[in-house]
């Protein structure tokens, strides 16, 4: 095959959307098939201006100079190429592909259904839907579709305003870096990147600070839990660097000197951080598939998510679960959440391997040769 993946400018791209791209891009290379990436160059938006110009220069660029490139660079190419838009937020580019051959990958629609006041906690101003409705109504006329949940498919399926030609799930792949190793060896490495003693273990939380991540609610549920247990393992928080509201949370613990922060650390930390955690902990609100769920698993590490889908699909029966998180008066949920914190960490040794075998069995699930296939089947069918 010849395939065209079409991707987001430049410095846009998001950490889980750049390894979406990468998966892709290597797998299909190394199935035999040609693949080019093409997507919007920096040319207005390239300078640095003020922020709200920035943006607005950015939308030029992707939906005005592009389309115009695309049609000129399209001229060339069979009528075999299947051109593949890596992320429905593209979803403005349908009209460029909608009659050639081509496939869109679904990821989650939270900013969509944020649009739509389906997301009280994350309100949109008048730009941010009027664009939504643009993807919307772009995406719609598309014909095939995959999405990386079940969750994400019927959600798909409620706002396209036709049935699909095809519409599948085929969920996310986790590199196969994320796999168990000397947890020892991991302690040692964390506690020098923390600068603190972690060899007897830590509770591990890895996200970035979009709201549906609940990076606060992380730290609540740590002060909960310092609260009611004997234990007093430090609390690492992985991604993107800490909130203004993060920072005050952490400086009125009690507990605030064993909270510690990693800021985008590199995979090879990341790797020692769930392999050596003595929990993975992520009460996230909102997702699209959950990559450090899985990641964690793969490594070795019991999990505690929300028992909400997407989660609760990639978690499966190897997770444990609590509630999702209220919009006020979080203080039950905290202590809930600390209670199950709590009871894994107390977990006899016989019943803490059996979690960490059958997490290991559930990350088989998103192994990426198996998804890789799948992904290629779906396109040659096209």
């Amino acid at each position: 095959m010849n395939i065209i993946l079409l991707i987001h400018q430049k410095g846009s791209l998001g950490f889980s959307m750049h390894r979406y791209e990468k998966m892709l891009h290597d797998g299909m290379i190394a199935k035999g098939h040609q693949v080019i990436v093409w997507g919007p160059k920096l040319h207005l938006s390239r300078n640095k201006s003020a922020k709200s110009i920035s943006k607005w220069l950015r939308y030029i660029d992707q939906y005005i100079l592009f389309p115009i490139w695309f049609k000129w660079k399209g001229r060339n190419q069979g009528k075999e190429t299947l051109y593949v838009l890596i992320d429905q937020a593209l979803g403005i580019w349908t009209p460029l592909i909608k009659n050639r051959k081509h496939v869109i990958h679904c990821h989650d629609f939270i900013a969509l259904k944020s649009a739509q006041g389906k997301v009280g906690r994350n309100p949109t101003s008048w730009s941010g839907r009027i664009y939504q409705y643009l993807i919307l109504k772009g995406f719609s006329k598309a014909h095939n579709f995959i999405s990386i949940s079940q969750n994400t498919k019927k959600e798909l399926e409620v706002f396209l305003n036709k049935k699909p030609q095809i519409s599948v799930q085929i969920y996310n792949a986790i590199d196969s870096q994320f796999r168990p190793g000397s947890i020892n060896d991991a302690r040692l490495s964390i506690s020098q990147e923390i600068d603190a003693d972690a060899s007897k273990g830590y509770i591990l939380h890895v996200g970035g600070n979009t709201f549906y991540k609940n990076r606060t609610g992380v730290l609540k549920i740590y002060n909960a839990w310092r609260k009611i247990s004997k234990e007093n393992l430090p609390l690492v928080m992985i991604g993107s660097a800490p909130t203004t509201k993060m920072l005050v949370l952490k400086e009125k613990s009690r507990y605030s000197k064993d909270i510690h922060f990693l800021t985008r650390a590199i995979d090879s930390v990341l790797v020692k951080a769930y392999q050596g955690a003595s929990v993975f902990i992520f009460p996230s609100l909102l997702e699209g598939f959950g990559f450090p769920v899985a990641e964690a698993m793969a490594s070795g590490c019991p999990v505690i998510t929300t028992n909400e889908a997407p989660m609760n699909e990639v978690g499966g029966e190897a997770a444990f679960y609590i509630p999702k998180c209220p919009t006020s008066n979080t203080e039950n949920w905290e202590i809930n959440a600390a209670t199950v914190l709590e009871q894994i960490l107390q977990l006899h040794p016989a019943d803490r391997d059996l979690s960490i075998k059958k997490g290991l069995k559930q990350s088989e699930k998103f192994h990426k040769d198996s998804i890789i296939d799948q992904i290629e089947e779906i396109y040659q069918r096209i």
